[in-house]
């Protein structure tokens, strides 16, 4: 698509609004306000438009505008566009709020795994967060552009993006994720994790600046380093991130806030926590914290991550390949989630956070179970809402404060 074609596609976006591996090892009409009438000769002129949008003004060359391209390659829009509309209708004083559920996805490079979830979401109205491994957007033969903190360039824990007609097929995957309403957020890029040189536990705030800024270049840069020229420009750019799980949930909070915040990110998803309505941290970003669930009907608990619950449902064995004992582990899963749902939803109606991988872990069985649980669910529940990180800090964010500290008030549970 050349440029002059984002034009139409956001008139139709507008239209249509209405308008891999990170497991964590085991432990323990707004109307614009306007005078109707007539305007008189002596009334006050016009405020005037945001540069670009005035059709008797010609556009500031330093400000992008809808239709510019940028990044190597000319690969991605200059401005995110815009994303269907989403409700944030604050609630009433006593009013019930909604079961808000959010599916996420660590790496999220798998193909055949993502249209299985996008199927999903089509049929359920489901919307998810797809954090982004930014080396995915790299092709093998380009790995040495990536520098990771503390390692050799070229060095990452999960590979590299493969062939460039496979980040090719990745980007037209985000472009429909995004267009559908989804949220791309980052997973950042080498995953190096539990070591004691160059992991992510010994990051500081300059690492993370690095490590950020090129996850965010790798996919301003897809184009030129895939070699792409009939370039179609995705319908976002690096900016697009609001929030992260880091990997292996590791690394010195009071070295990455800052740099999360000065990136422009509105919350973090790399903690543990409790099963409760979210906080903001002193840092004023979201906390979406891994909640401990009980799982299934094993007496046991865990954080609500697959890799966890894979390990407490199979007795701490993490081979599982007998199609009898993965059918086990998939019921346990699927109970697990459907368990937590129930209680929170006959409760304190705290979101379900649910992070997972798309490794086959035990023949596949969290990818099916997560599946049903979402298809389930949504014809089970009339008011469950299926969202992505980032619109539930929207959400949060259109709260009256004082409704929001009831909610916050009611506590923790695991049922």
């Amino acid at each position: 698509m050349r440029p002059r074609v984002l034009i139409p596609l956001l008139f139709a976006i507008a239209a249509a609004m209405g308008l891999v591996l990170g497991a964590v090892l085991p432990s323990n009409s707004a109307t614009i306000a306007a005078d109707q009438a007539t305007p008189t000769p002596d009334a006050s002129p016009a405020q005037p438009t945001e540069p670009g949008t005035d059709p008797d003004e010609s556009p500031s060359p330093d400000v992008p505008a809808v239709g510019d391209v940028t990044g190597a390659g000319g690969g991605v829009s200059a401005v995110n566009l815009p994303q269907p509309a989403f409700d944030t209708t604050p609630l009433k004083p006593g009013e019930t709020p909604p079961q808000f559920v959010v599916v996420s996805f660590d790496g999220s490079g798998n193909d055949g795994v993502f249209h299985q979830f996008m199927d999903t979401a089509d049929a359920t109205g489901a919307k998810f967060t797809f954090f982004l491994s930014g080396i995915y957007m790299l092709p093998d033969d380009k790995r040495f552009e990536y520098t990771n903190p503390g390692r050799s360039a070229g060095e990452s824990g999960i590979g590299f993006g493969g062939t460039a007609d496979d980040v090719r097929g990745r980007v037209e995957n985000f472009r429909e994720a995004y267009e559908k309403g989804h949220e791309i957020g980052t997973h950042f890029n080498g995953h190096s994790c539990q070591t004691n040189t160059g992991s992510v536990q010994t990051f500081t705030s300059a690492d993370w600046d690095s490590e950020l800024s090129q996850a965010e270049q790798f996919i301003d840069d897809w184009a030129a380093n895939t070699g792409t020229v009939d370039v179609n420009p995705l319908p976002f750019n690096g900016s697009v991130y609001k929030g992260a799980r880091t990997p292996c949930l590791e690394g010195d909070r009071d070295a990455m806030y800052p740099v999360f915040a000065d990136h422009g990110f509105t919350y973090d998803a790399s903690n543990t926590g409790f099963f409760q309505w979210p906080v903001k941290n002193s840092y004023g970003l979201w906390d979406f914290p891994l909640a401990t669930l009980k799982v299934g009907d094993t007496g046991r608990s865990a954080i609500a991550m697959d890799y966890n619950i894979y390990y407490q449902a199979s007795n701490g064995e993490t081979n599982v390949t007998d199609p009898a004992q993965c059918a086990e582990i998939e019921r346990i899963s699927y109970d697990t989630l459907m368990n937590a749902l129930t209680a929170s939803y006959n409760d304190t109606r705290a979101p379900l956070i649910w992070g997972m991988h798309w490794s086959q872990y035990a023949c596949g069985a969290f990818i099916d179970a997560t599946r049903e649980f979402v298809t389930n669910a949504t014809a089970q529940f009339p008011d469950v809402r299926f969202v992505s990180f980032d619109q539930l800090a929207q959400w949060l964010d259109a709260q009256d404060p004082a409704v929001l500290a009831q909610l916050q008030a009611r506590g923790s549970q695991l049922y």
